[in-house]
C-alpha cells in the first residue's frame, strides 16, 4: 500500500460542499495542521467569509467556472492532484503543475429533497451532481494516499483522526472513509435512476402507478406497500408489502420504530430481520447480547454485562467485516456503545431503545438508520419465510426453538464440563444464524471464527480458523458448532489441529462411525444432536 503524504511537503485540502455546516469549524481544523485550502466557488466564498486563506479551483487551473458552475472541478490539474499514486509520481506530474491532493472534502446536490420539494423536471436534472461524484469516486480510490470525507457526519471522526498522530488520518480510517464513500455515491445514483424510472419516490405525478405488478387489495385484509430505498442492487426496485391501511409509520406494523436516519433498503431489512431472529435466539443469562450482521451472515456475536461489553466482544472476531453492518442489541444502547458505535461506519442499529444522550450522539450521524424493536409484534410479523420467484412462492415454517440440546449425546472424547457445555449451547443457537455450509468457533462469551457459505465443509472449517488466526484470537481450547453433520473426519482434523477441543454437530452421516473414531483418537469432544439448522 502506497505511503501516506510525504512530510516535507505542505499537506494540501480540496473543499467543495453543498452543506457548508460545520464546514468554517473543519478548514480552521486542517489550517491549524498546516494545510493549504483549495475550494471551489460558493466553498471558497464562505471559507473567506470565515477569515480563512484559501484558493480558488479556477485560480488553480487557469479556467473559470462554465456553464453557471456545471463546469469547475472537472479538470486534469485537480483529478491529477487526487489520482495520482504516490510521491515519486507526483514529482514527474509536477512540471505539468499538477498539484497533490491529500484531503478531499466533497458533498453532494441534494437531488433528492429537491424532487420531494416538488422540483420541476429541469430544476431535478440541474441536481444532479456530476463533479462531486466524480471527485468523491476518485479520492475514495486512491484512499491509500487521500483521505476522503462524503459527509459532515464523519467530521467528528476525522477531527479526531486529525488531532493525532502526524496531522493525517491512518491508513483504517482512510479505508473506512472510501467504503462509506462509494456506498453513498451508489444510494445517490439509485435515487437518480429511480426519479428517471418513475420510481414513486421521486414522482409528482398523481395519476403514476405505484403497484410494481403487487395486488395491494387482498379479497379479506389491506396490504400496505412500502417502497425501499431499492432491492438487493441499485437498478432493482423493491416493496415491503405488510398488513393494514396507510399509516405515517408503516414499519409499527412490524415492530419496528425508525427513530433517525435514511430511508431502508431491501439488504437493510434483510440484515435487520436476521440480526434480530438471531439475538431473539441467545439464552443470555441475564446479560446483553450484541450481533454485528452483514450480508445476512454474522460477523459476530457477543454477550456482556452491558451493551458496551456485548458490543466489545462481538467485535473480536471480525471487525473488518462488521464495518458497515447492522447491529442489534437485546437491551438498550447506553452512552458508553454509542461512544462506540459512533467511531465505527453502521449501517443500521437496532435495539429496544436507546437512551437518550445515546440517540442525540448517533442521531448526528444523518445517514445512519436508528431503529427502536418492539419484540413480541416483530416476532409475530416475521414468522415463518416465504420466498418468491415470479408468480412460485415457497412456504416453510421458521426454523425456531431448540428441543435438540435437552436430548443431545456425548458420543466422543471427554464428557464436556459446564463451562464447556455452555460454549457449544450458546455457539448451536448463533450457528443455525450462518449460511450453510456453518462452521462456528467460539466460547461462552461469544464468537472467534465464522465460516460460511462454502460448497465444503472443511473448506468452512478451514475459513474459520483462518479469519481467527488473522486477528491473533488464541483457538486453544475453543469449542465449535456445525450446522450439519462432517461427512468426512477431515473436517475435525482441521479443527483439532487449530486447537478447537469440543465440537457440536448434527449426526446422520453414512461415515458417522469414522467421524465419531476421529473425535476419539483426537481426544475432542464431539457431542450429537438429532436435529440440523441448514440456512439457504
Amino acid at each position: 500500500m502506497a505511503p501516506g503524504p510525504d512530510l516535507n511537503r505542505r499537506r494540501r485540502a480540496l473543499l467543495s460542499v453543498t452543506d457548508k455546516s460545520r464546514l468554517g469549524e473543519l478548514a480552521r481544523a486542517l489550517d491549524g495542521r498546516g494545510y493549504e485550502l483549495v475550494a471551489s466557488g460558493g466553498t471558497a466564498a464562505e471559507l473567506k467569509r470565515e477569515g480563512l486563506a484559501v484558493r480558488e479551483v479556477g485560480e488553480l487551473t487557469g479556467f473559470p467556472e462554465i456553464f453557471g458552475g456545471r463546469v469547475k472541478t472537472l479538470h486534469p490539474l485537480v483529478f491529477g492532484g487526487i489520482l495520482g499514486p504516490d510521491e515519486a509520481a507526483l514529482a514527474q506530474a509536477a512540471d505539468l503543475g499538477v498539484l497533490p491532493f491529500d484531503v478531499v472534502v466533497v458533498n453532494l446536490y441534494d437531488f433528492t429533497a429537491a424532487v420531494d420539494a416538488g422540483a420541476d423536471e429541469a430544476a431535478a436534472i440541474e441536481k444532479i451532481d456530476i463533479g462531486g461524484p466524480s471527485l468523491l469516486r476518485a479520492a475514495a480510490k486512491n484512499h491509500a494516499r487521500v483521505c476522503v470525507l462524503p459527509d459532515p457526519a464523519f467530521y467528528d471522526d476525522f477531527l479526531e483522526a486529525l488531532a493525532g498522530g502526524d496531522g493525517f488520518p491512518d491508513s483504517e480510517f482512510r479505508r473506512n472513509m472510501a467504503a462509506a464513500t462509494f456506498a453513498l455515491t451508489a444510494d445517490y445514483d439509485a435515487a437518480i435512476a429511480d426519479w428517471f424510472a418513475g420510481g414513486h419516490a421521486c414522482c409528482d405525478d398523481p395519476d403514476h402507478d405505484h403497484d410494481h405488478g403487487h395486488d395491494h387489495e387482498h379479497e379479506h385484509e389491506q396490504i400496505l406497500g412500502v417502497e425501499l430505498r431499492y432491492g438487493e442492487n441499485p437498478h432493482q426496485k423493491a416493496e415491503l408489502l405488510l398488513p393494514g391501511e396507510d399509516v405515517e409509520e408503516p414499519l409499527l406494523g412490524m415492530g419496528l420504530r425508525q427513530l433517525s436516519g435514511k430511508e431502508l433498503s431491501f439488504n437493510n431489512l434483510m440484515d435487520v430481520i436476521a440480526a434480530v431472529k438471531l439475538v431473539d435466539d441467545l439464552e443470555a443469562g441475564g446479560r446483553v447480547a450484541c450481533a454485528a450482521i452483514k450480508h445476512t451472515n454474522p460477523c459476530g456475536v457477543g454477550l456482556g454485562a452491558t451493551p458496551a461489553a456485548a458490543l466489545a466482544r462481538a467485535l473480536v472476531s471480525d471487525p473488518d467485516a462488521a464495518f458497515g453492518g447492522v447491529f442489534a442489541f437485546t437491551g438498550e444502547v447506553d452512552a458508553e456503545a454509542a461512544a462506540e458505535l459512533h467511531t465505527r461506519f453502521c449501517e443500521v442499529i437496532v435495539a429496544p431503545s436507546f437512551a437518550p444522550d445515546a440517540l442525540e450522539l448517533l442521531g448526528r450521524k444523518k445517514n445512519l438508520r436508528l431503529l427502536e424493536l418492539e419484540r413480541e409484534t416483530f416476532r409475530a410479523a416475521t414468522w415463518g419465510q416465504v420466498r418468491i420467484f415470479g408468480d412460485v412462492q415457497l412456504h416453510q415454517d421458521e426454523d425456531e426453538d431448540f428441543p435438540e440440546l435437552a436430548s443431545w449425546r456425548h458420543v466422543a472424547g471427554p464428557a464436556p464440563d459446564a463451562a464447556t457445555a455452555g460454549a457449544l449451547q450458546l455457539l448451536w443457537r448463533i450457528c443455525k444464524h450462518v449460511k450453510s455450509n456453518a462452521i462456528l468457533l467460539g466460547d461462552a462469551a461469544g464468537t472467534l471464527g465464522v465460516g460460511a457459505g462454502q460448497m465444503s465443509r472443511v473448506d468452512s472449517a478451514r475459513l474459520a480458523v483462518r479469519k481467527a488466526n488473522e486477528r491473533n484470537l488464541e483457538l486453544g481450547g475453543c469449542a465449535c458448532a456445525s450446522d450439519a453433520f462432517f461427512p468426512f473426519p477431515d473436517g475435525l482434523e482441521e479443527l483439532h489441529a487449530a486447537g478447537v477441543r469440543a465440537v457440536v454437530a448434527p449426526a446422520g452421516s453414512l461415515r458417522d462411525a469414522d467421524v465419531i473414531a476421529a473425535a476419539e483418537r483426537l481426544g475432542l469432544t464431539l457431542m450429537h444432536t438429532d436435529r440440523r439448522h441448514f440456512r439457504h
